[in-house]
Parts: C-alpha cells; sequence; structure tokens
C-alpha cells in the first residue's frame, strides 16, 4: 500500500544551497509505487486558459497537416519538449552546421551498460541504473551540478566532474535508450588544450542547450574558485560545441574573460544563447551575456550589479530572456530590441533556482531557492504562486502534453533521508505524486545513498525520465563522491 505524505511542512534553511532539505526522514515507504499523493499545491490559473491552449494546438496541428508539416510562425508559443527542447534538426546535412574548423573526436573507450532493477508492472514504472565510469583518482568529490538535456537524435548529454580546481576535469556523456549504453564521450582538458597546472574546469555547472542543426551547447565552470588563478592559460571558462553528426567537439571559446559560466539556456530556434557569468571574487555578481551561436561572437553583455542568483535562466516561447534581479525580481532581455529591462514581477523567494520550457500558453514553471517556492510564469509575465516545493530543488522538466512536471526535492545531499523520490505535479490541479523512490534502488545495487539531483530531463515522446543522481557512502552522510544515472520508463 502507498502511504500518504500529505501536508509534510518543507524545512527552511537559511539562504545557502542547503536550503529546503526535508523535516523529517522516510516519509516515503513505498519502493515501487507510481501514483501516489504527496499533496496539493495552490494553483491560481483560469481553466479557460487550458482550453483555448487546446484548441490552439489543434489547429496547429491542422494547418501542419495541410501544409506539409510547415513551421509555425516564429510569434507562436514554441509546444514544449520535455526540459530541454529540440532546436536542431537531426536530419540537418552536418555541413549546414557551425563549425570553427578545430575539432576533437569523440571517444567510445570508456562504456557501461544500464541494470534494469525494476520492470514496469501496471502502475510501478521501470528502472535502470548505471554509474557514470569515471576516471581512477580521488575527486572533491567527484559529482553532477548541471543539467543534461534530450537532443534531437534522441540521446541522452550529461557531464560529471572532479571538483579541482587547479587541472580540474569534467567528463561529458551519451546515453544511447536503444543499446541502454552510457559512453564517456568528451575529456574537457584534452579538447580545451589545457597546461599542466593551470586552472581546470572540474565541473559542467549550466544547461547542456541545442543548437539550431542539432548540435549541443556545454559551457564550463571552475570546481574551487579558491586561490583560482588566470595564468598558464586560464583565461575563464569556456563554450563547447558537439557535433552528434560529426562525432566531434570544438572549443568555441573564451565566453567572457575571468569568468565562470554558471548558467546557459537557448532561444527556442536555437540561434542564440543566454549565459550568467560569474566573477570569482563574487561568485553571485558577474554579466549577462548573449551569444551568436553560429559565429561565437559576443552580442550583448551586461554587468549591472543588480543581477542576482546566477543559477538558472528561464527561456519565454518569443525567446526573450528572464534573470533574476534584486533577488525578488526578474529582468527580460529582448532578442528583438537587443535590450534588458526590469519587469514589475516579484518572485515569491529569492532567486531564479530552476524552470521548465514554456508549455503550449507560453506559461513557464519554475521555483525559487529561498524559500523554495514553485511558481507559474505567464506570458505577460505575471507571476502566480503554485505552492512550496517538499524542499530544495535544482531541477525541473514539463511533460511534452504540459500537464505535469516533474523534481525531486533535497537537492544538495538531503533528498535520501526521504527516499529521493521523484515527485510528478500536475499543472492544473496543483496535485503532487510520487512517480518512484530511488533511494532504494540505489542502495541495493550500490551501497550508496542518493542525495539528489540537479539533471532532471525527459524524453521527448514523455514516456522516459533520465535522472542524475549524487551518491555517496552512507556511514559518512555524504551523498558525494559518485554519480548515478537513473532511467525512469513509464508504465
Amino acid at each position: 500500500m502507498c502511504a500518504s505524505v500529505s501536508g509534510i511542512e518543507p524545512h527552511f534553511g537559511s539562504g545557502s544551497e542547503r536550503a529546503g532539505s526535508f523535516a523529517g526522514a522516510g516519509l516515503f515507504t513505498s519502493r515501487g509505487c507510481y501514483i501516489r499523493t504527496v499533496g496539493t499545491l495552490r494553483v491560481v490559473r483560469d481553466s479557460r486558459m487550458r482550453l483555448w491552449g487546446v484548441i490552439l494546438t489543434i489547429s496547429l496541428l491542422a494547418v501542419a497537416c495541410t501544409t506539409g508539416g510547415a513551421t509555425p510562425d516564429s510569434g507562436d508559443p514554441t509546444p514544449t519538449t520535455g526540459s530541454t527542447g529540440t532546436a536542431g534538426d537531426p536530419s540537418t546535412d552536418p555541413g549546414d552546421c557551425p563549425t570553427t574548423g578545430d575539432s576533437e573526436p569523440w571517444s567510445a573507450d570508456v562504456q557501461v551498460e544500464a541494470k534494469v532493477v525494476q520492470e514496469p508492472s501496471g502502475d510501478a514504472p521501470g528502472v535502470a541504473l548505471m554509474m557514470y565510469p569515471r576516471p581512477d583518482y580521488e575527486g572533491k568529490p567527484w559529482s553532477q551540478w548541471g543539467q543534461g538535456i534530450v537532443s534531437s537524435d534522441g540521446k541522452f548529454y550529461s557531464a560529471i566532474g572532479d571538483h579541482h580546481g587547479a587541472d580540474g576535469n569534467s567528463f561529458i556523456y551519451e546515453y544511447d535508450p536503444e543499446t541502454m549504453k552510457l559512453t564517456q564521450i568528451v575529456d574537457v582538458l584534452a579538447t580545451v588544450g589545457h597546461e599542466p597546472g593551470a586552472w581546470g574546469f572540474g565541473k559542467i555547472h549550466a544547461q547542456m542547450v541545442e543548437g539550431p542543426c542539432g548540435e549541443i551547447y556545454a559551457s564550463t565552470y571552475w570546481g574551487n574558485r579558491r586561490g583560482l588563478t588566470f595564468t598558464n592559460g586560464y583565461e575563464g571558462d569556456v563554450l563547447l560545441r558537439l557535433n552528434p553528426y560529426e562525432r566531434t567537439t570544438e572549443n568555441v571559446g573564451v565566453i567572457l574573460p575571468e569568468h565562470g559560466v554558471a548558467s546557459l539556456a537557448a532561444t527556442p530556434d536555437g540561434s542564440l544563447l543566454y549565459a550568467e557569468a560569474a566573477d570569482p571574487e563574487g561568485q553571485k555578481v558577474g554579466a549577462f551575456v548573449v551569444i551568436d551561436a553560429e559565429t561565437g561572437e559576443t552580442v550583448f553583455s551586461d554587468d549591472d550589479g543588480a543581477h542576482s542568483g546566477y543559477r538558472n535562466i528561464a527561456v519565454a516561447a518569443d525567446g526573450s530572456a528572464l534573470v533574476s534581479w534584486n533577488e525578488t525580481g526578474l529582468a527580460r532581455y529582448d532578442p528583438e530590441e537587443n535590450t534588458l529591462t526590469l519587469l514589475d514581477s516579484v518572485l515569491p523567494g529569492s532567486i531564479l533556482r530552476a524552470s521548465t520550457l514554456p508549455d503550449a500558453e507560453g506559461t513557464i514553471y519554475a521555483v525559487t531557492r529561498d524559500p523554495a517556492v514553485f511558481f507559474a510564469l505567464e506570458a505577460d509575465g505575471s507571476v502566480s504562486e503554485l505552492g512550496p516545493a517538499l524542499g530544495y530543488t535544482a531541477s525541473m522538466a514539463l511533460s511534452p502534453d504540459g500537464d505535469r512536471f516533474y523534481y525531486i526535492p533535497g537537492a544538495h545531499g538531503s533528498a535520501w533521508e526521504s527516499g529521493t523520490p521523484l515527485i510528478a505535479v500536475d499543472t492544473e490541479t496543483g496535485e503532487s505524486e510520487v512517480v518512484v523512490e530511488l533511494n532504494p534502488f540505489v542502495e541495493a545495487e550500490y551501497g550508496l545513498v542518493a542525495g539528489g539531483t540537479y539533471n532532471v530531463a525527459v524524453s521527448d515522446d514523455g514516456k522516459t525520465i533520465y535522472v542524475g543522481l549524487n551518491a555517496g557512502d552512507p556511514a559518512t552522510r555524504d551523498a558525494f563522491g559518485e554519480v548515478v544515472l537513473a532511467v525512469v520508463t513509464l508504465p
């Protein structure tokens, strides 16, 4: 039987990234349960908008069928495609993809196969697990901090890093759902031409995004900024372009000299990349940068000190970007006007911590950091509070139909205390349901606790949810040190 956990009171800490841990432990007790109510968020939405959204979607589909699948007008809201979007066209000629002409081939030497630990049955989803293969040296610790992407080719790309400062390194992986194999494809230091002893790239902290022809962009980040020096060839964090057709990676170059990129996003068509470039001296100060994906050139940069957060950039259906401003406000970048403007919107907590793609109506679902509160950001810029998350939340993914979003509370190491529940929230009613508890599977398979995630993504058909889990030794109560990929298949 599935135990009800309605009415859980989340515990909110100070402003640190450990804020939002659960007040109690072991509240989710049923290991393989799928639809299990855990509470209801207060949703301030007009159901008539849903109806018009359905009518609009049907109309667009009818037009597409009668016009041979013509691309909708750029003014139409972009249909959601899970957590990452599919800007690129997998049928595009690789010769049309942007390139610098200098690239490194992907490797296929390091590979592991997923193990199915639960078959889908009835209401219970399928679960497959695999440990990210990594070099055999000590990390500080080995961990995953960035959002992966389900790309146009149907594969899932993500990264882990060693968290080192000098000589820090990260690795990028490809998971193929057809073969159920996870392959290490990119060694960042080998790609960027690193000089031994120089500061390295111990994390990929920002979200991976897709460009206009299916290329994937990732940005590096320092693993540790204490003692950081811009010497021996290290000039700041770099933008990497991965080409799934050629299976190569290019170093596009430093995004903003003497800055690290903690957050990355892209317009729906992938033509512009948005970055929050943090200053290592202040970390939560820096600049908002806009990059032309084809040329790699910066087309806009703003270093106003009111810009805050540096953890998430929400992108609207019209391609405009939204960033935290003065902790509880938002500023909008208009790509047509090339301007950044403060909005009247007020967030229900401090900084924009995670967000989804817009749904068919243009609504973005997001969460603040402190306290951890979900809200809906409508196309007109208005904010509707949905209710508290059940803990610090660093990643959200919207289903393709926009009916629900997924998250795991307790991102910074505390999720295992309550079973590491993958939770679905109904965007219409606010009802929350536990899809599956992942910690019991990770403990049984690896003897580790699944501490939390910064990486939840949904496949384009909505049937598969990818979750990257930081995991550690339960004896030390440190939920970092290894990274596990969980692939959840909905029944």
